[in-house]
């Protein structure tokens, strides 16, 4: 595996998520957040869930798409 298209990915993704973790954390420490709302625990489903799909999106393309010019799909 070619580390130059790991490390991007590791540092984008690992310092969003540390980011993110703080600012959920602030926010439910302040009193912003409360999980005791259904509205509260949408949003944060819905943040964890475009998280996810983001970061698949971005394993996708990095590792899967250089190979279908050459007709492979691995």
């Amino acid at each position: 595996m070619n580390m130059l298209r790991v490390w991007p990915i590791v540092c984008e993704f690992g310092i969003g998520a540390l980011l993110c973790l703080v600012g959920i954390w602030c926010g439910l420490r302040g009193g912003y957040l409360n999980l005791k709302i259904a509205e509260d625990r949408r949003f944060l489903i819905t943040l964890v869930a475009g998280y996810v799909l983001l970061l698949v999106l971005a394993c996708i393309f990095t590792f899967l798409a250089p190979n279908w010019a050459d007709g492979g799909l691995a």
